[in-house]
């Protein structure tokens, strides 16, 4: 992978001229052992998992100023190599119990497990009275696809219950948003947002697994500890006072409260028109904050240009984790070895493999290592919103983010394939290394708005997520796949992300150049490789 990360980079970089024994030098230098060594160093409970504004953070920031350093690339922000990030630390305090009721009865949701809540205004205490419940389907306002979920309903002041993802996805309907790909619509954080504009006084996701990409393990663990933001001037008042999600049968049960039937009506919501419910049940929800302002750390090197220094090309991943809890039995580090720390692995290897090239690149390249992203893209956000170099300077961005540590795949994945000018530069440099490239093979989880490219494309420069492939060089058909479903349903977020030497394979992020001189089609058989 990190090979191909080269090639593509050769290609936006590099003149014909370039001597390829050079190259050739310079992708040897990209080697396991050292990618083994550095996964392994950042994913050591010595790290304390990479929290932002901790200990593990200073370890980690310091760990990569040096690295950079001594490869002679250097610093972004004049003589510094760290971008500091003003954040507010908020330690939400939410009812062990939630009780919601109707004129038949109540419901009981246990905290954590089966209800989270939070806040993101920056105020010791939120207390919402009595508020009514709402069900507004998706939480869509959508005009480019004629789709308004909000129109016949009143959310003002009331709490709204959504559910994740979009039509397109539970219809499987590809004429309806764009079918079972995710829109941006249908993330929690579009949510969230609508709901805020709409008035409402507090909004909840209805998760389930399929529909999320994750399962419930990854909103209690993101959920119920601190939550990292932006400074910000309003104190998040634009924001709805509660934002939270519910759990799939507890919904199931809040409506049966009510007197609906929460499937009949989600089938309901995926067809244009609908109008939404009032269910007749309300709630009333307390939240305290603890508050701590803080700081965090973009950390960014970079390699000038020969011809053009003042562009440039980014190669970024996230360094943070998600730190310790002490509430947990047993291990309570967070290690994140494969997000993010073999991600940040591969961009020092291709640093060092630039750095060992006798000609410089045409333009600049920006290594770049992201802060707090687990919290919601907030490094990456910052700097798009505080650039250290013109934005529309930058040429691309390439993002590396749990990359492929499962082994040689014939193919790569381009996440978001379609949504950028970039993917000729990937499907020819694909060409060139023996490996076909394919669209995200689970569109509606929504990768393409879950990593730091998408703050990138958001400020109009062209950037890349590229995953591991789907087809293993020698296992069978579906290996690959259950891999990773395997690590989402069991390692995604949780403390026994770490390094596996009798699971991983890290040849797959030291992909050979060629294949025997040929290349794997997509349908399996294999064609020369044409010059």
């Amino acid at each position: 992978m990190k090979v191909l990360f080269l090639a593509i980079a050769s290609l936006l970089l590099f003149s014909c001229s370039q001597n390829k024994s050079d190259i050739d030098k310079a992708l040897q230098s990209i080697n396991e052992a050292e990618l083994e060594t550095i996964i392994k160093t950042l994913a050591s409970d010595e790290f304390e998992g990479r929290a932002p504004y901790s200990e593990g953070e200073r370890k980690t920031i310091n760990y990569l100023k040096n690295k950079f350093e001594n490869l002679g690339l250097k610093p972004v922000n004049g003589d510094s190599y760290f971008q500091e990030i003003e954040l507010v630390e908020l330690i939400s305090s939410a009812p062990s119990i939630m009780t919601i009721s109707g004129e038949k009865g109540k419901v009981e949701l246990d905290h954590a497990n089966e209800f989270v809540a939070q806040t993101r205004h920056i105020t010791d205490k939120i207390i919402v009275q009595n508020a009514e419940f709402v069900f507004a389907g998706y939480g869509i306002v959508a005009p480019e696809y004629n789709w308004n979920d909000y129109e016949h309903l009143d959310v003002k002041d009331k709490f709204v219950i959504v559910m994740v993802n979009d039509p397109g996805y539970h219809s499987q309907d590809s004429t309806l948003f764009t079918g079972n790909a995710m829109t941006y619509y249908g993330r929690w954080r579009y949510k969230y947002e609508e709901a805020a504009r709409q008035g409402a006084a507090g909004i909840f996701v209805v998760h389930e697994t399929g529909a999320a990409g994750y399962p419930w393990t990854v909103v209690r663990n993101g959920w119920t500890g601190p939550e990292f933001y932006l400074k910000t001037e309003n104190g998040n008042k634009d924001r709805a006072e509660i934002e939270g999600w519910f759990n799939l049968e507890k919904t199931r049960e809040i409506f049966r409260l009510a007197g609906y039937d929460f499937d009949a009506e989600l089938d309901k919501a995926k067809t244009p028109g609908y109008k939404g419910l009032e269910l007749g049940l309300k709630s009333s929800l307390s939240i305290s904050n603890q508050i701590i302002e803080s700081t965090s750390n973009n950390v960014l090197a970079k390699l000038e240009g020969s011809e053009r220094p003042d562009e440039y090309l980014v190669y970024m991943g996230h360094w943070d984790h998600l730190g310790i809890d002490t509430t947990l039995e047993g291990d309570q580090i967070y290690n994140g070895a494969r997000d993010n720390a073999a991600g940040i692995a591969s961009i020092l290897e291709i640093a060092e493999a630039f750095t060992t090239l006798p000609e410089k690149p045409k333009r600049s390249i920006i290594f770049f290592a992201t802060a707090v992203e687990e919290q919601g893209l907030l490094g990456s956000s910052y700097y798009v919103k505080n650039p250290l170099v013109p934005l529309n300077k930058t040429v691309a961005a390439i993002n590396i983010d749990g990359p492929n540590v499962f082994g040689r795949t014939k193919d790569i994945t381009l996440v978001g394939y379609g949504q950028s000018e970039l993917d000729k530069y990937v499907k020819k440099a694909a060409r060139e290394h023996g490996r076909y490239i394919h669209a995200d093979p689970t569109p509606e989880k929504g990768f393409y708005y879950r990593s730091d490219h998408f703050t990138f494309a958001l400020a109009g420069v062209p950037a890349i997520y590229l995953k591991a492939g789907i087809k293993h060089v020698s296992k069978p058909e579906s290996y690959m796949q259950d891999q990773l479903a395997k690590w989402t349903a069991e390692y995604y977020h949780l403390t026994n992300d770490e390094y596996d030497p009798e699971w991983w394979n890290l040849a797959g992020l030291v992909e050979p150049r060629r294949i025997g001189g040929r290349y794997p089609t997509s349908n399996g058989n294999w064609s020369r490789i044409e010059h």
